[in-house]
């Protein structure tokens, strides 16, 4: 018969008990069990086994149980791990609106994937399309094509090819012109005065303007010293270069103006563009015994570059005979009639024969096909003989007279230097036009004692 227990009390007596008739120990210390019991032969063993404690009168024999023994004497800790065991977990609604949130985030996650897969092959394949509809000549850009980040840009626009590049005389050694593009302007006629100083310039709209520069043993070195394209107005005196830059608005103010030291009095003037950047470089001849030792400030490292090429009585003659926009180191050996040159862009010699002792050297571009010509001009016969590098032949043509200074530059503006005197007596330009066939352009312009410095002033 199943007894139900309402009461703790009731509890404990049960649990002692059920203990006592299952021959636990501690059963015979208990004074209600007695030879009644359901169990006599346990209880005897138990009674004969030796009693638990020291059985002296006052002592709780019942305090020698185990706790493990005793489960109304549970601690609270084992109650709480029971209870944890026993009741259902209560979800935090906290958690689950988490819960619910993560899932939402992974599907829209998932959905967005999807999404720009789909979108990144639609713009693959139209990148496709649109580089195929490009080569029709006829092709506009969709609107979809204006903004897809897997089309390259459009090539640009070809820049037109140009026909030739062109080597003017004078100071501007390099310059460019496109078929379809108006020519460079002409040269400017100039005279610098040596017992005033001052540089006097006719351009091409025929206004003059004046500048006063220079003692009056100084040496005109005019060139393209700042890059912009217009001559500046320079002396060398005795190892120092004046230098007034023409890019400045106040070109007459001293900030305007600098002085650089390079070279020694008796050095020759020997100004170019070596490096090719587009500015004249400071550079003089230096007679080292028997050789000739250039000496280049050159702009682009602002470095004195020195190189031995030639011999002390050579004729300096820098210019650009290989085309690659650097003047060569170059000179004129009149002992046998040749010039010697050294390629910028490969450092080879070449060298070429041609005139007479007594010739001026004069190279420059007569030609137009970009490389300087080795030239000369003789004053017994006034002829000019020019080495074509275009044909390798050499021309002559007579111009000018006995003691005309030579003025050669492109005056007529088509990229081909035009043959030119300066005729001191009168002061008047002769010039023979290149792209006119060989038309006469008469100019009065300078006084007797001036130095003829035509260039690209542009003032």
């Amino acid at each position: 018969m199943k007894r139900t227990i309402t009461t703790k009390a009731e509890r404990a007596t049960a649990n002692i008990a059920d203990r006592d008739n299952l021959g636990l120990p501690g059963a015979a210390c208990r004074p209600d069990v007695g030879k009644g019991s359901a169990f006599p032969a346990a209880a005897t063993a138990n009674a004969a086994a030796p009693p638990i404690g020291d059985g002296l009168p006052g002592r709780k024999i019942g305090r020698t149980l185990n706790k493990k023994d005793e489960p109304f004497r549970s601690s609270p800790k084992e109650k709480d791990m029971k209870r944890k065991i026993t009741e259902p977990a209560i979800e935090d609604p906290k958690s689950k609106i988490r819960n619910r949130n993560l899932l939402l985030i992974l599907i829209i996650a998932v959905v967005a994937l999807g999404v720009f897969g789909t979108g990144m092959s639609i713009l693959e394949q139209s990148a496709k399309d649109e580089m195929l509809a490009r080569k029709n000549q006829n092709y506009k850009p969709s609107l979809l094509g204006r903004v897809n980040p897997f089309l390259p840009d459009p090539t640009p626009t070809p820049t037109p090819q140009l026909s030739k590049e062109l080597i003017y005389a004078g100071q501007r050694l390099l310059a460019v012109e496109d078929a379809n593009a108006n020519a460079a302007p002409p040269a400017d006629l100039a005279v610098w005065r040596p017992l005033s100083g001052v540089w006097w310039v006719l351009g091409a709209n025929q206004q003059s303007t004046s500048q006063q520069w220079g003692l009056p043993a100084d040496k005109p070195v005019p060139g393209d010293y700042d890059g912009d394209g217009k001559t500046d107005f320079a002396i060398f005196r005795s190892g120092d270069w004046w230098i007034m830059r023409s890019s400045d608005s106040s070109s007459s103010s001293s900030s305007s103006s600098y002085m650089i030291s390079l070279g020694a009095s008796g050095d020759r003037p020997a100004q170019a563009d070596f490096d090719g950047d587009g500015r004249t470089d400071p550079a003089v001849y230096h007679e080292d015994g028997a050789n000739g030792v250039w000496k280049i400030l050159l702009s682009t490292t602002n470095q004195v570059y020195e190189q031995q090429y030639g011999l002390a009585s050579d004729t300096p003659a820098p210019a650009d005979y290989d085309g690659d926009g650097r003047a060569d180191l170059a000179v004129r050996r009149e002992s046998n009639n040749t010039f010697y040159s050294r390629n910028s862009s490969n450092s080879q010699t070449q060298s070429a024969v041609i005139g007479t002792t007594g010739d001026l050297p004069v190279p420059s571009d007569y030609d137009g096909d970009g490389r300087a010509d080795y030239a000369l001009f003789r004053p017994s016969d006034t002829k000019w003989y020019i080495r074509e590098s275009s044909t390798q032949t050499v021309t002559q043509t007579q111009w000018g007279i006995s003691g005309d200074k030579l003025v050669q530059n492109d005056y007529d503006g088509d990229g081909k230097t035009d043959l030119a005197v300066w005729r001191e007596s009168t002061g008047t330009w002769y010039i023979r036009q290149s792209a006119s066939n060989g038309a006469l352009r008469q100019e009065q312009f300078g006084v007797l004692n001036d130095i003829p410095v035509p260039a690209f002033y542009r003032r």
